[in-house]
């Protein structure tokens, strides 16, 4: 990684359309990457990503859904996926994220670092983990939940209702409170056989891992559907380039559940297309 930091990185437009196209025609993130009414009309059944089981789309989820997907317009421009690492801490990349077109985030995680993190967000994304553990799956005071939605501005909000069973009521219940505060924040679905499409691309690449992480899903569609992509705080290491020992997030040391993702082995392809100019992983210090 230090000789990957000391060689000057330069945009490869060549090698990222090569990856645009491959993304393209496995999975089509700009048609089907969320669950819409186009993708899914009345009466279709979508088979969760991780189990034979299929849910009908009646009017009540058909409603629900947006009308079309929000990405089939031109290719955005420039856009950050900013993962959670402890290398953003002492970064100082934040104005350097916020002056890109479009931020991805990931697991509702605090912009109260803006100088390391930065505070603009396009889309963030929820693991119902996260509604269960620290928000009693909305059953009671849904007030603490939307406050913290609030803070992403009117971000797109982004759940895996469709990736197991038990994800789906939580996820609808995330769209209802929404709507019933009155937030600006549209909330969409990944789509289920958009996810084990990918899950299979990455597979014929050698990856072998029980479920990709939400930070590859979501670096795998921005390659489909930005021009320039630059990643941040993508670090799976406990130590940074200097062998300092950083905390597994930047707010927190909260490990994942082993043996569920792949982190450093999802981390070795970044460097590939880094070094190929089809994406730029930033690493260290921005300033």
């Amino acid at each position: 990684m230090n000789d990957l930091q000391r060689c000057p990185w330069r945009y490869n437009q060549s090698e990222h359309n090569l990856l645009r196209i491959k993304f393209g025609s496995c999975c089509n993130a700009s048609r089907s990457f969320i669950v819409t009414q186009q993708n899914a009309p009345l009466g279709h059944q979508l088979q969760y990503e991780t189990n034979p089981k299929k849910v009908t789309v009646n009017e009540k989820l058909h409603e629900m859904l947006p009308k079309t997907s929000p990405f089939t317009s031109k290719p955005l421009d420039s856009c950050a996926v900013v993962g959670n690492g402890g290398i953003l801490l002492d970064s100082f990349c934040g104005s350097e994220i916020d002056k890109m077109d479009y931020v991805i985030r990931f697991n509702l995680p605090p912009l109260t670092m803006a100088d390391d993190v930065g505070t603009k967000t396009d889309v963030v994304t929820v693991n119902p983990s996260i509604l269960i553990n620290k928000f009693g799956k909305l059953h009671q005071r849904r007030k603490p939940f939307i406050d913290l939605v609030r803070s992403y501005g009117s971000a797109m909000v982004v759940l895996p209702a469709f990736s197991y069973v038990f994800n789906t009521d939580v996820s609808f219940r995330v769209l209802h409170s929404v709507q019933d505060f009155d937030l600006p924040n549209q909330v969409v679905f990944f789509h289920p056989e958009y996810l084990r499409n990918l899950s299979i691309y990455w597979k014929e690449k050698g990856l072998q891992v029980k479920r990709l992480s939400s930070g590859l899903m979501l670096v795998s569609a921005a390659i489909e559907l930005c021009r320039n992509v630059t990643l941040y705080g993508f670090w799976p290491f406990s130590q940074n380039l200097d062998g300092t020992v950083l905390p597994h997030h930047y707010y927190d040391d909260m490990k994942p559940k082993p043996g569920f993702h792949a982190m450093p082995e999802e981390f070795y392809f970044y460097t590939q297309m880094h070094l190929k100019g089809a994406i730029h992983l930033r690493v260290g210090r921005c300033s």
